[in-house]
């Protein structure tokens, strides 16, 4: 499994974009930062698009992604979601007024799906995919991907939840890797909390004594004006990205 970090910052600045996360050259999770930093001829490879929610970093480049497909007639391409998600993209972006229509683009050969996941998930090529839920706004999910025996976790933005955490705890040495959210340094705890993020306090809380050795912990969507601060107070257990990385598992 290939991961290519596009993007994975809590913000917009010179240098370091919002979420978007490739996996193998045709899988996306979310869709903060594809268009500015992949060619038109690597976004038509892209087959399933996995959004955690509808916040504006995760989908600001979702319409040119669109664009780009339509464009070179590109069909069976999926966007995955919770179904809070994607009603509210239909409603809110694929509107007509925001952008095309999501009706008008089904007409024009229906090249393009918005699937609600299902429980059960699915599978892209030989990963299966699936999703839960989190703690941030209404229908946001993280996401699971396997392969041989081992996983990764994309948190997702999240706040602190023992839940999640429980969750983390139950894959044991299976779980390859966790990329899970840190927005806000620890003196923004109140902050964190109100907006559902994460500090590296919280995280450390959160992890301590659950996860294994073997799994790298992997600190993502910090904003960029606290990269500095958010780092300084990570655990030396765990590391961060800032956007260009490449991991193999």
């Amino acid at each position: 499994m290939k991961i290519e970090i596009l993007g994975c910052s809590g913000a917009v600045t010179r240098g370091l974009n919002t979420t978007s996360i490739l996996v193998d050259g045709s899988l996306l999770i979310d869709a903060g930062s594809v268009s500015s930093e992949l060619s038109e001829d690597s976004i038509i490879d892209i087959r399933n698009i996995l959004i955690t929610h509808s916040h504006i970093d995760h989908i600001k480049e979702l319409p040119f992604i669109v664009d780009a497909l339509f464009c070179r007639k590109i069909k069976g391409v999926t966007v995955w979601g919770s179904e809070a998600t994607l009603d509210i993209l239909k409603r809110h972006v694929f509107n007509g007024l925001i952008w095309p229509e999501i009706n008008d683009l089904y007409v024009e050969g229906g090249f393009l799906e918005l699937k609600t996941i299902p429980r059960e998930g699915f599978v892209h090529e030989n990963i299966k995919v699936q999703a839960f839920p989190v703690n941030h706004i209404k229908g946001s999910v993280g996401y699971i991907l396997s392969e041989n025996n081992k996983s990764v976790i994309f948190s997702g933005d999240v706040g602190y939840d023992k839940t999640l955490f429980d969750f983390v705890e139950s894959f044991g040495d299976s779980l390859a890797a966790l990329f899970i959210e840190v927005s806000f340094p620890d003196e923004m705890d109140h902050l964190a909390n109100v907006s559902h993020h994460l500090t590296p306090e919280l995280l450390a809380k959160g992890l301590e004594g659950i996860v294994s050795s073997s799994t790298k912990v992997i600190a993502y969507h910090i904003k960029p004006k606290y990269l500095d601060t958010v780092v300084a107070q990570l655990s030396p257990r765990f590391d961060y990205i800032k956007g260009g990385e490449v991991f193999e598992f």
